[in-house]
Protein backbone atom coordinates (compact mmCIF):
# COMPACT_ATOMS: atom_id res chain seq x y z
CA UNK A 1 0.00 0.00 0.00
CA UNK A 2 2.32 2.53 0.82
CA UNK A 3 6.26 2.35 0.00
CA UNK A 4 8.81 4.55 1.30
CA UNK A 5 11.88 4.02 -1.28
CA UNK A 6 15.97 5.50 -0.88
CA UNK A 7 14.70 8.13 1.25
CA UNK A 8 17.99 10.38 2.45
CA UNK A 9 18.12 13.21 4.48
CA UNK A 10 21.24 15.47 5.69
CA UNK A 11 20.68 18.47 8.54
CA UNK A 12 24.44 19.78 8.23
CA UNK A 13 27.02 17.25 9.07
CA UNK A 14 24.63 14.80 10.60
CA UNK A 15 23.59 12.32 8.31
CA UNK A 16 19.64 11.22 9.40
CA UNK A 17 18.48 8.72 6.58
CA UNK A 18 20.70 6.73 4.15
CA UNK A 19 18.32 4.98 1.61
CA UNK A 20 16.13 3.64 4.15
CA UNK A 21 12.89 1.48 3.09
CA UNK A 22 9.63 1.00 4.30
CA UNK A 23 6.34 -0.49 3.44
CA UNK A 24 3.01 -1.02 5.20
CA UNK A 25 0.33 -2.78 3.88
CA UNK A 26 -3.51 -2.53 4.25
CA UNK A 27 -4.80 -4.34 6.96
CA UNK A 28 -1.71 -4.00 9.12
CA UNK A 29 -0.01 -2.54 11.84
CA UNK A 30 3.99 -2.18 11.65
CA UNK A 31 6.56 -1.20 13.91
CA UNK A 32 9.22 1.25 13.08
CA UNK A 33 12.27 0.82 15.61
CA UNK A 34 15.53 2.08 16.28
CA UNK A 35 17.77 3.42 19.12
CA UNK A 36 18.16 7.01 19.31
CA UNK A 37 19.31 9.08 16.19
CA UNK A 38 18.29 5.91 13.64
CA UNK A 39 16.09 8.08 11.95
CA UNK A 40 12.75 6.77 13.08
CA UNK A 41 11.33 10.21 13.50
CA UNK A 42 12.80 11.92 10.34
CA UNK A 43 11.49 8.86 8.14
CA UNK A 44 7.69 9.79 9.66
CA UNK A 45 8.25 13.73 9.20
CA UNK A 46 9.32 13.37 5.58
CA UNK A 47 6.56 11.00 5.27
CA UNK A 48 4.14 13.80 6.59
CA UNK A 49 5.51 16.67 4.74
CA UNK A 50 7.24 18.61 7.76
CA UNK A 51 10.79 17.87 6.08
CA UNK A 52 11.84 17.31 2.40
CA UNK A 53 14.03 14.40 1.99
CA UNK A 54 17.26 15.12 -0.06
CA UNK A 55 16.64 11.97 -1.89
CA UNK A 56 13.90 8.80 -2.28
CA UNK A 57 10.53 8.07 -3.49
CA UNK A 58 7.24 7.57 -1.92
CA UNK A 59 4.63 5.56 -3.48
CA UNK A 60 1.05 4.76 -2.67
CA UNK A 61 -0.81 1.83 -4.21
CA UNK A 62 2.38 1.36 -6.26
CA UNK A 63 1.84 5.30 -7.80
CA UNK A 64 4.78 7.85 -6.80
CA UNK A 65 3.08 10.68 -4.83
CA UNK A 66 5.07 13.92 -3.58
CA UNK A 67 4.32 15.10 -0.44
CA UNK A 68 6.13 18.39 0.02
CA UNK A 69 4.16 20.25 2.39
CA UNK A 70 2.27 19.13 5.52
CA UNK A 71 -1.07 19.61 3.90
CA UNK A 72 -0.55 17.46 0.87
CA UNK A 73 -0.81 14.10 3.43
CA UNK A 74 -4.59 15.11 3.70
CA UNK A 75 -5.55 14.22 0.03
CA UNK A 76 -4.04 11.16 0.00
CA UNK A 77 -5.78 10.03 3.31
CA UNK A 78 -2.28 10.07 5.45
CA UNK A 79 -2.45 11.49 9.13
CA UNK A 80 0.61 11.18 11.43
CA UNK A 81 -0.17 11.25 15.19
CA UNK A 82 3.20 12.98 16.87
CA UNK A 83 5.55 13.07 19.77
CA UNK A 84 5.99 16.57 19.21
CA UNK A 85 2.18 17.45 19.77
CA UNK A 86 0.93 19.33 16.42
CA UNK A 87 -1.82 20.40 19.18
CA UNK A 88 -2.44 24.40 19.50
CA UNK A 89 -2.69 25.14 23.45
CA UNK A 90 -5.28 27.76 23.23
CA UNK A 91 -7.42 26.19 21.12
CA UNK A 92 -9.84 23.61 22.61
CA UNK A 93 -10.02 19.80 22.58
CA UNK A 94 -13.20 19.79 19.74
CA UNK A 95 -11.17 22.78 18.08
CA UNK A 96 -7.61 20.49 17.72
CA UNK A 97 -9.43 17.68 16.88
CA UNK A 98 -11.44 18.98 13.80
CA UNK A 99 -8.45 22.00 12.34
CA UNK A 100 -8.86 22.27 9.45
CA UNK A 101 -11.81 19.69 8.80
CA UNK A 102 -14.70 21.60 10.75
CA UNK A 103 -18.29 21.20 9.53
CA UNK A 104 -19.72 24.44 9.02
CA UNK A 105 -23.09 25.85 9.21
CA UNK A 106 -23.01 28.99 6.54
CA UNK A 107 -19.46 30.78 7.56
CA UNK A 108 -19.85 29.31 11.46
CA UNK A 109 -18.71 25.73 12.79
CA UNK A 110 -21.80 23.56 13.52
CA UNK A 111 -21.08 23.00 16.56
CA UNK A 112 -23.38 20.23 16.65
CA UNK A 113 -22.26 18.16 14.00
CA UNK A 114 -18.52 18.78 15.68
CA UNK A 115 -20.04 17.08 18.44
CA UNK A 116 -21.88 14.54 16.90
CA UNK A 117 -18.34 13.79 14.66
CA UNK A 118 -15.68 13.58 17.63
CA UNK A 119 -17.84 11.78 20.14
CA UNK A 120 -17.47 7.95 19.10
CA UNK A 121 -13.88 8.83 19.01
CA UNK A 122 -13.91 10.74 22.54
CA UNK A 123 -15.71 7.62 23.50
CA UNK A 124 -13.48 5.14 22.03
CA UNK A 125 -10.18 6.24 23.14
CA UNK A 126 -11.53 6.87 27.20
CA UNK A 127 -11.84 10.90 26.73
CA UNK A 128 -14.54 11.75 29.36
CA UNK A 129 -13.63 15.74 29.93
CA UNK A 130 -15.78 18.29 28.21
CA UNK A 131 -14.09 19.00 24.56
CA UNK A 132 -14.49 22.37 25.30
CA UNK A 133 -11.55 22.49 27.52
CA UNK A 134 -8.47 24.25 26.59
CA UNK A 135 -5.42 21.71 25.48
CA UNK A 136 -3.31 23.86 27.98
CA UNK A 137 -5.25 22.88 30.40
CA UNK A 138 -4.76 18.76 30.32
CA UNK A 139 -2.09 16.94 31.75
CA UNK A 140 0.57 15.52 28.84
CA UNK A 141 -1.19 12.15 29.25
CA UNK A 142 -4.47 13.57 28.32
CA UNK A 143 -2.77 15.87 25.46
CA UNK A 144 -1.65 12.82 23.67
CA UNK A 145 -4.47 11.12 23.70
CA UNK A 146 -5.90 14.00 22.18
CA UNK A 147 -2.92 14.14 19.58
CA UNK A 148 -4.16 10.65 18.98
CA UNK A 149 -8.37 11.21 18.44
CA UNK A 150 -7.21 14.15 16.22
CA UNK A 151 -5.19 11.88 13.54
CA UNK A 152 -8.16 9.42 13.74
CA UNK A 153 -10.71 12.05 13.08
CA UNK A 154 -9.37 12.31 9.64
CA UNK A 155 -10.24 9.27 8.77
CA UNK A 156 -6.90 8.21 7.14
CA UNK A 157 -6.26 5.23 5.17
CA UNK A 158 -2.75 5.27 6.30
CA UNK A 159 -2.16 6.21 10.47
CA UNK A 160 0.76 6.91 11.97
CA UNK A 161 1.52 7.43 15.61
CA UNK A 162 5.20 8.87 16.48
CA UNK A 163 5.85 7.84 20.13
CA UNK A 164 2.88 9.32 21.13
CA UNK A 165 2.41 6.04 23.94
CA UNK A 166 5.39 7.06 25.94
CA UNK A 167 3.29 9.56 27.95
CA UNK A 168 0.50 7.45 28.59
CA UNK A 169 -0.66 5.60 31.39
CA UNK A 170 -1.11 1.85 30.73
CA UNK A 171 -5.01 1.91 30.80
CA UNK A 172 -4.38 4.77 28.01
CA UNK A 173 -2.34 2.52 26.02
CA UNK A 174 -4.78 -0.62 26.54
CA UNK A 175 -7.73 2.00 24.99
CA UNK A 176 -5.22 2.83 22.07
CA UNK A 177 -4.48 -0.33 21.00
CA UNK A 178 -8.13 -1.63 21.30
CA UNK A 179 -8.79 1.39 18.61
CA UNK A 180 -6.07 0.31 16.40
CA UNK A 181 -7.01 -3.55 16.33
CA UNK A 182 -10.73 -1.95 15.07
CA UNK A 183 -9.11 0.58 12.36
CA UNK A 184 -6.89 -2.95 11.10
CA UNK A 185 -10.01 -4.79 10.68
CA UNK A 186 -11.29 -1.88 8.73
CA UNK A 187 -8.25 -2.17 6.06
CA UNK A 188 -6.38 0.28 7.53
CA UNK A 189 -2.64 0.39 7.13
CA UNK A 190 -0.69 1.68 10.61
CA UNK A 191 2.88 2.62 11.34
CA UNK A 192 3.50 2.99 15.13
CA UNK A 193 7.05 4.22 16.29
CA UNK A 194 7.86 2.85 20.23
CA UNK A 195 10.33 2.03 22.24
CA UNK A 196 8.12 0.08 24.53
CA UNK A 197 9.23 -4.04 23.20
CA UNK A 198 6.15 -4.75 25.17
CA UNK A 199 3.95 -2.93 22.59
CA UNK A 200 5.54 -4.37 19.44
CA UNK A 201 4.90 -8.14 20.72
CA UNK A 202 1.34 -7.64 21.78
CA UNK A 203 -0.05 -5.50 18.76
CA UNK A 204 2.14 -5.36 15.88
CA UNK A 205 2.31 -7.71 12.89
CA UNK A 206 5.43 -6.65 11.28
CA UNK A 207 8.65 -4.33 11.84
CA UNK A 208 11.28 -2.72 10.28
CA UNK A 209 14.67 -1.91 11.93
CA UNK A 210 16.58 1.16 11.66
CA UNK A 211 19.94 1.48 12.37
CA UNK A 212 22.16 4.82 11.57
CA UNK A 213 19.65 5.95 9.14
CA UNK A 214 19.70 2.70 7.17
CA UNK A 215 16.94 0.34 7.04
CA UNK A 216 18.78 -3.20 8.40
CA UNK A 217 16.01 -5.10 8.84
CA UNK A 218 12.02 -5.79 7.95
CA UNK A 219 10.52 -9.18 9.08
CA UNK A 220 7.01 -10.40 10.81
CA UNK A 221 6.87 -10.19 14.64
CA UNK A 222 6.49 -13.61 15.37
CA UNK A 223 9.85 -14.12 13.45
CA UNK A 224 11.79 -12.15 16.11
CA UNK A 225 12.56 -11.94 19.63
CA UNK A 226 14.09 -9.26 21.67
CA UNK A 227 17.24 -10.70 21.14
CA UNK A 228 16.78 -10.34 17.50
CA UNK A 229 15.45 -6.60 17.40
CA UNK A 230 18.58 -5.47 19.78
CA UNK A 231 21.22 -7.20 17.30
CA UNK A 232 20.07 -5.57 14.46
CA UNK A 233 19.33 -2.21 16.30
CA UNK A 234 23.51 -2.80 17.44
CA UNK A 235 25.16 -5.03 15.25
CA UNK A 236 25.40 -7.43 18.28
CA UNK A 237 23.65 -9.56 20.47
CA UNK A 238 23.17 -8.48 24.04
CA UNK A 239 24.57 -10.40 27.53
CA UNK A 240 23.03 -10.19 30.75
CA UNK A 241 23.14 -6.35 32.54
CA UNK A 242 22.88 -7.26 36.17
CA UNK A 243 25.16 -4.95 37.28
CA UNK A 244 24.02 -3.45 41.01
CA UNK A 245 24.71 0.26 41.37
CA UNK A 246 25.98 0.06 45.03
CA UNK A 247 28.64 -2.49 43.05
CA UNK A 248 29.49 -0.14 40.84
CA UNK A 249 30.50 2.69 43.08
CA UNK A 250 33.22 0.43 45.33
CA UNK A 251 35.60 2.71 44.25
CA UNK A 252 34.20 5.95 46.00
CA UNK A 253 33.05 3.83 48.96
CA UNK A 254 35.16 6.75 51.51
CA UNK A 255 34.12 9.43 49.30
CA UNK A 256 30.97 11.31 49.98
CA UNK A 257 28.89 11.97 46.79
CA UNK A 258 29.22 15.83 45.10
CA UNK A 259 25.50 15.04 44.15
CA UNK A 260 23.18 12.69 45.40
CA UNK A 261 19.33 11.93 45.06
CA UNK A 262 16.91 9.53 46.91
CA UNK A 263 14.05 8.16 45.25
CA UNK A 264 13.14 12.21 44.08
CA UNK A 265 10.41 12.54 42.23
CA UNK A 266 8.84 15.56 39.96
CA UNK A 267 5.60 15.10 38.97
CA UNK A 268 4.54 13.79 36.07
CA UNK A 269 7.86 13.17 34.71
CA UNK A 270 10.64 11.62 37.56
CA UNK A 271 9.43 8.79 40.09
CA UNK A 272 12.15 8.01 42.86
CA UNK A 273 15.06 8.29 41.29
CA UNK A 274 18.31 7.00 42.91
CA UNK A 275 21.62 8.80 41.93
CA UNK A 276 25.21 9.45 42.82
CA UNK A 277 27.70 11.15 41.63
CA UNK A 278 31.56 11.86 42.84
CA UNK A 279 34.76 14.32 42.11
CA UNK A 280 36.64 13.69 39.25
CA UNK A 281 34.52 11.78 37.46
CA UNK A 282 31.87 11.90 34.01
CA UNK A 283 28.87 10.33 34.93
CA UNK A 284 26.31 9.98 31.46
CA UNK A 285 22.53 9.93 31.55
CA UNK A 286 21.00 8.07 28.39
CA UNK A 287 17.68 6.79 27.31
CA UNK A 288 15.50 7.21 24.91
CA UNK A 289 14.29 10.15 24.25
CA UNK A 290 11.71 11.51 26.42
CA UNK A 291 12.41 9.23 30.35
CA UNK A 292 13.07 12.20 32.19
CA UNK A 293 16.33 12.65 31.60
CA UNK A 294 16.46 16.67 30.99
CA UNK A 295 13.56 17.06 33.95
CA UNK A 296 16.44 15.16 36.25
CA UNK A 297 18.93 17.32 35.06
CA UNK A 298 16.71 20.81 35.87
CA UNK A 299 15.56 19.15 38.93
CA UNK A 300 19.31 19.23 40.29
CA UNK A 301 19.52 22.74 39.39
CA UNK A 302 16.56 24.28 40.79
CA UNK A 303 14.62 24.81 37.55
CA UNK A 304 12.17 22.53 38.48
CA UNK A 305 10.55 21.44 42.09
CA UNK A 306 11.09 18.62 43.77
CA UNK A 307 7.77 16.76 45.02
CA UNK A 308 9.21 14.23 46.58
CA UNK A 309 12.63 12.58 47.38
CA UNK A 310 16.04 13.65 48.86
CA UNK A 311 18.92 15.97 47.49
CA UNK A 312 22.28 16.18 49.29
CA UNK A 313 24.78 18.08 47.75
CA UNK A 314 28.41 17.68 49.12
CA UNK A 315 27.06 15.26 51.89
CA UNK A 316 24.36 18.36 53.17
CA UNK A 317 20.83 18.39 52.48
CA UNK A 318 19.23 20.84 49.69
CA UNK A 319 16.58 21.72 47.95
CA UNK A 320 17.61 24.41 45.63
CA UNK A 321 14.25 26.63 44.85
CA UNK A 322 15.90 28.36 41.62
CA UNK A 323 19.12 28.08 39.49
CA UNK A 324 20.45 31.15 41.04
CA UNK A 325 20.79 29.28 44.22
CA UNK A 326 22.61 26.21 42.42
CA UNK A 327 25.00 28.31 40.92
CA UNK A 328 25.85 30.30 44.09
CA UNK A 329 26.62 27.12 45.23
CA UNK A 330 28.97 26.28 42.85
CA UNK A 331 27.07 24.36 40.09
CA UNK A 332 26.84 25.13 36.74
CA UNK A 333 24.20 24.32 33.67
CA UNK A 334 25.19 24.04 29.90
CA UNK A 335 22.19 23.33 27.71
CA UNK A 336 22.14 21.81 24.08
CA UNK A 337 19.28 24.49 23.13
CA UNK A 338 21.94 27.29 23.59
CA UNK A 339 19.66 30.16 21.15
CA UNK A 340 16.69 29.39 23.68
CA UNK A 341 18.86 28.54 27.21
CA UNK A 342 22.15 30.07 27.03
CA UNK A 343 23.48 32.36 24.01
CA UNK A 344 22.40 36.22 24.08
CA UNK A 345 22.84 36.36 20.75
CA UNK A 346 22.88 40.52 20.47
CA UNK A 347 25.37 40.93 23.34
CA UNK A 348 29.04 40.55 22.93
CA UNK A 349 31.24 37.20 23.17
CA UNK A 350 33.35 39.40 25.99
CA UNK A 351 29.59 40.01 27.58
CA UNK A 352 28.38 36.28 26.93
CA UNK A 353 31.77 34.81 28.59
CA UNK A 354 31.41 36.82 31.62
CA UNK A 355 27.44 36.63 32.27
CA UNK A 356 28.46 33.65 34.84
CA UNK A 357 31.21 35.62 36.38
CA UNK A 358 28.95 38.33 36.55
CA UNK A 359 25.87 36.89 38.70
CA UNK A 360 28.74 36.29 41.89
CA UNK A 361 28.87 40.54 41.94
CA UNK A 362 26.68 42.85 43.45
CA UNK A 363 23.72 43.59 42.23
CA UNK A 364 23.99 47.30 39.78
CA UNK A 365 27.63 47.23 40.04
CA UNK A 366 29.66 48.90 37.45
CA UNK A 367 31.41 46.46 35.07
CA UNK A 368 34.45 48.47 33.40
CA UNK A 369 34.61 46.97 29.32
CA UNK A 370 38.32 46.47 30.24
CA UNK A 371 37.60 43.76 32.77
CA UNK A 372 35.20 41.90 30.64
CA UNK A 373 37.53 41.50 27.98
CA UNK A 374 40.27 40.36 29.85
CA UNK A 375 38.17 38.08 31.69
CA UNK A 376 36.46 36.89 28.10
CA UNK A 377 40.31 37.06 26.28
CA UNK A 378 41.49 34.40 28.78
CA UNK A 379 38.94 32.26 28.59
CA UNK A 380 38.73 32.51 24.60
CA UNK A 381 42.94 31.58 24.77
CA UNK A 382 42.03 28.67 27.38
CA UNK A 383 38.91 26.65 25.34
CA UNK A 384 40.71 28.13 22.01
CA UNK A 385 37.36 29.61 20.66
CA UNK A 386 37.44 30.78 17.49
CA UNK A 387 36.50 34.68 17.48
CA UNK A 388 37.36 37.34 15.95
CA UNK A 389 37.09 40.30 18.53
CA UNK A 390 35.86 40.05 22.46
CA UNK A 391 33.34 42.45 21.05
CA UNK A 392 32.12 40.52 18.05
CA UNK A 393 28.46 39.30 18.87
CA UNK A 394 27.94 36.51 19.83
CA UNK A 395 25.72 35.00 17.07
CA UNK A 396 28.35 35.77 14.82
CA UNK A 397 30.42 32.53 16.19
CA UNK A 398 29.77 28.97 14.57
CA UNK A 399 27.55 27.07 16.74
CA UNK A 400 30.23 24.95 17.62
CA UNK A 401 32.40 27.90 19.09
CA UNK A 402 29.20 29.17 20.91
CA UNK A 403 28.94 26.02 22.77
CA UNK A 404 32.74 26.22 23.75
CA UNK A 405 32.06 30.25 24.53
CA UNK A 406 28.91 28.81 27.40
CA UNK A 407 31.03 25.52 28.37
CA UNK A 408 34.08 28.50 28.83
CA UNK A 409 31.85 30.57 30.90
CA UNK A 410 31.15 28.11 33.24
CA UNK A 411 34.01 26.13 33.79
CA UNK A 412 35.98 29.50 34.39
CA UNK A 413 34.12 29.64 37.28
CA UNK A 414 35.81 26.58 38.50
CA UNK A 415 32.12 24.83 39.59
CA UNK A 416 32.37 21.76 42.07
CA UNK A 417 29.34 20.19 39.57
CA UNK A 418 29.02 20.88 35.72
CA UNK A 419 25.39 19.54 34.17
CA UNK A 420 24.82 19.46 31.16
CA UNK A 421 22.09 18.50 29.25
CA UNK A 422 22.53 17.12 25.40
CA UNK A 423 25.44 19.99 25.20
CA UNK A 424 26.54 18.79 21.56
CA UNK A 425 23.36 18.48 19.73
CA UNK A 426 23.97 20.14 16.45
CA UNK A 427 27.58 20.43 16.86
CA UNK A 428 30.13 18.83 14.18
CA UNK A 429 32.23 15.92 14.97
CA UNK A 430 35.41 18.34 15.42
CA UNK A 431 34.05 20.70 18.01
CA UNK A 432 32.15 17.58 19.67
CA UNK A 433 35.91 16.23 20.35
CA UNK A 434 37.05 19.64 21.81
CA UNK A 435 34.16 19.46 24.27
CA UNK A 436 35.10 16.17 25.28
CA UNK A 437 38.47 16.82 25.79
CA UNK A 438 37.92 19.89 27.69
CA UNK A 439 35.50 18.16 30.05
CA UNK A 440 37.86 15.71 30.36
CA UNK A 441 40.82 17.62 31.23
CA UNK A 442 38.14 19.41 34.17
CA UNK A 443 37.21 15.89 35.41
CA UNK A 444 40.83 15.26 36.24
CA UNK A 445 41.24 18.29 37.83
CA UNK A 446 38.70 17.39 40.39
CA UNK A 447 35.14 18.46 38.77
CA UNK A 448 32.06 16.27 38.70
CA UNK A 449 30.42 16.18 35.87
CA UNK A 450 26.58 15.05 35.19
CA UNK A 451 26.01 14.66 31.01
CA UNK A 452 23.06 13.64 29.88
CA UNK A 453 22.93 12.87 26.06
CA UNK A 454 20.75 11.38 23.41
CA UNK A 455 23.85 10.22 21.34
CA UNK A 456 24.57 6.94 22.63
CA UNK A 457 27.95 6.42 21.02
CA UNK A 458 28.70 9.86 22.99
CA UNK A 459 27.55 8.29 26.00
CA UNK A 460 30.07 5.14 25.39
CA UNK A 461 32.82 8.01 24.55
CA UNK A 462 33.13 10.18 27.33
CA UNK A 463 31.34 8.19 30.33
CA UNK A 464 32.67 6.82 33.41
CA UNK A 465 29.56 5.11 34.35
CA UNK A 466 26.04 5.67 32.59
CA UNK A 467 22.64 5.71 34.54
CA UNK A 468 20.07 4.71 31.91
CA UNK A 469 16.41 6.28 32.61
CA UNK A 470 13.59 4.33 31.67
CA UNK A 471 9.81 5.86 32.11
CA UNK A 472 11.19 8.28 34.63
CA UNK A 473 13.27 6.34 36.94
CA UNK A 474 16.82 5.30 36.67
CA UNK A 475 16.23 1.76 35.85
CA UNK A 476 20.27 0.33 35.30
CA UNK A 477 23.62 2.06 35.62
CA UNK A 478 26.70 0.73 33.21
CA UNK A 479 30.72 1.24 34.30
CA UNK A 480 33.57 -0.73 33.01
CA UNK A 481 33.18 -3.75 30.78
CA UNK A 482 29.49 -3.00 30.74
CA UNK A 483 29.79 0.11 28.77
CA UNK A 484 28.86 -1.48 25.56
CA UNK A 485 26.59 -0.16 22.47
CA UNK A 486 24.31 -3.34 22.95
CA UNK A 487 23.83 -3.51 26.85
CA UNK A 488 23.30 -0.01 26.18
CA UNK A 489 20.59 -0.39 23.97
CA UNK A 490 18.90 -3.17 25.80
CA UNK A 491 19.04 -1.25 29.15
CA UNK A 492 17.20 1.31 27.26
CA UNK A 493 14.23 -0.88 26.29
CA UNK A 494 14.25 -2.21 29.48
CA UNK A 495 15.40 -5.47 28.52
CA UNK A 496 16.08 -7.60 31.76
CA UNK A 497 18.12 -10.71 31.63
CA UNK A 498 16.29 -13.98 32.28
CA UNK A 499 19.04 -14.85 35.14
CA UNK A 500 20.24 -11.77 37.25
CA UNK A 501 21.86 -13.39 40.05
CA UNK A 502 21.94 -10.28 42.48
CA UNK A 503 18.24 -9.64 41.73
CA UNK A 504 16.67 -6.39 40.38
CA UNK A 505 18.84 -2.83 39.92
CA UNK A 506 18.65 -0.18 41.81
Amino acid sequence: MLEMRGISKRFGYVRALKQANITVQKAEIMALLGANGSGKSTMMKVLGGLIRADEGSIFLNGEEIRIERSNDVHKYKIAIGLQDLSLIPTLSVMDNILLGIEPRKGLLVDKKEASERIGPILSRLGITYDPSVLVSDLAPSEQSMVEIAKAIARDPDILVLDEVTASLHSHEVDLVFEELKRLKAQGKAIVIVTHRMGEVFRVCDRCTILKGGETVAADAVENLNLDDIIFHMTGRRPEAVCQDEEDQVQIHADKVPVIETRRITVVPTLKGVNFRAFQGEIVGIGGLNGQGQSEFIRSLLGDLPIDEGEMFYQGEAVRFRMPVEAVNRGIGFISGDRNRESIFPLRSVGENIFAAEATQGRWFSHLPPKTIAQYAKRVIDEYDIVAGSTKHLANSLSGGNQQKLIIGRWLSMKPALLLLDDPTKGVDIHSRREIHRILRDAAREGMCVVYASSDNEELLEIADRIYIFYEGTSSRVLSGDDRTEEKLVAAMLDVRASACPKGENS
